[in-house]
């Protein structure tokens, strides 16, 4: 194959490369990014101020265009050609630039799935050009269109949060999984590469409150599954009604999954490991307490004027045998239901698949007055090893 030293060409090169070796059944790829080039040379040919870097990446989004309708859109991607579409401008791009570790691993290696669902109404278009889904979480990258003159998520405050004035700014999202509601009580919004563009990340872990009076989370829930229809229903400043964007998400991921269900005691508050999943995007941990230590003091528990006051604000940190720890991903919260600690906690993957996890729980200093959280103490007795040879 003959190189080039122009990096927009290495990868129309590449692409077209990886095409000629990708077999797909009556599908003949060559033929449409052909056409595709084509069509974007034709309209080139009238834009004659447009720079050659510009029409090699409009060149490349036609395909970008082809590739969307044949091989992405089949199913057959190969992890080369994978690879090589993670480098197209549109595929992954905003993952791959501003998700978390786990989204940025997700793309190198071939994850992310290309959609094409969009609303417009009032002079705005939403669409969400592709997703990441392994069985524990989902990350939708969504798109506006149209001039509004307000970032999609709003003004961000150094706190975290959102000030949604303006028009065209996301004001709440409802999903609905195979058109029933699905009560996540707490999503992540987080900003993409323009004011235009967003990522939104979710799981299927109980909400925060549930099993508290009143709550409407269902205990009883089916998890995500492999395969579910997702309906988004974004509701917009300037807008009376919510932009619906539909499409099918399916896992592609070989997961690691151990229930060990080994339980430590310590001090009269026994825990039990009940799951520990590790994904390419993400390790999560399922763990149940029960009891109360007997020897640790008062500030070591939630204040009376706070949601599950007099426990302890418990946590938990995972290490490799290298003494590698994961990060918290989102906002990792507990709950009690019928007096027992619930943790469905979720995190960064690893960077390679580790032999061995130390899972280190910890409890954490409480102000009566703030509520903010402060110094950590382990609780060693309650440590657990697992091996994952």
């Amino acid at each position: 194959m003959k190189r080039t030293s122009d990096p927009a060409e290495r990868v129309i090169e590449n692409l077209e490369y990886m095409i000629n070796l990708t077999e797909v059944p009556e599908l003949n790829l060559e033929e449409r990014i052909v056409e595709e080039m084509n069509k974007t040379n034709t309209v080139n040919r009238h834009r004659h101020r447009k720079s050659g870097m510009m029409k090699k990446a409009a060149a490349i989004s036609g395909i970008a265009a082809a590739l969307g309708l044949g091989v992405v859109g089949s199913g057959f991607v190969s992890p080369t050609m994978a690879s090589a579409l993670s480098q197209v401008p549109l595929i992954g791009n905003v993952f791959q630039q501003y998700g978390d570790a786990g989204l940025q691993a997700g793309v190198k290696q071939g994850l992310y799935q290309p959609v094409d669902a969009a609303d417009s109404h009032g002079g705005i278009t939403l669409k969400s050009t592709g997703y990441i889904y392994d069985g524990t979480r989902i990350s939708v990258a969504l798109q506006r269109e149209g001039k509004t003159g307000d970032g999609l998520l709003g003004e961000i405050l150094s706190n975290g949060d959102r000030v949604t004035g303006g028009k065209g700014v996301i004001k709440d999202i409802k999903m609905l999984v195979n058109g029933e509601n699905y009560f996540v009580g707490r999503y992540i919004l987080e900003e993409g590469e323009t004011g235009d563009s967003a990522i939104l990340n979710f799981n299927d872990s109980l909400p925060f409150g549930t099993g508290t009076s009143g709550h409407p989370g269902d205990l009883g829930r089916p998890a995500l599954g492999e395969s579910f229809e997702l309906t988004l229903q974004v509701n917009m400043t300037g807008g009376d009604q919510p932009y619906v964007l539909k499409f099918p998400v399916k896992k592609n991921t070989e997961n690691l999954v151990l229930n060990p269900q080994s339980v430590k005691s310590h001090d009269g508050f026994s825990l039990t490991l009940d799951k520990l999943e590790l994904t390419p995007i993400s390790t999560r941990l399922t763990m149940t307490g029960e009891g109360e230590f007997k020897s640790l003091g008062e500030e070591y528990k939630i204040p009376d004027k706070y949601l599950y006051a007099g426990k302890h604000a418990f946590g938990v940190h995972i290490f490799d045998e290298n003494n590698n720890r994961v990060d918290d991903l989102y906002d990792n919260r507990m709950n009690i239901i019928d007096g027992k600690y619930h943790i469905d906690f979720l995190f960064t993957p690893f960077k390679e698949k580790p032999k061995s996890v130390t899972i280190k729980p910890y409890v954490q200093k409480v102000d009566r007055t703030s509520g903010k959280f402060g110094e950590k103490k382990y609780i060693s007795e309650l440590e657990f090893k697992v091996d994952l040879k």
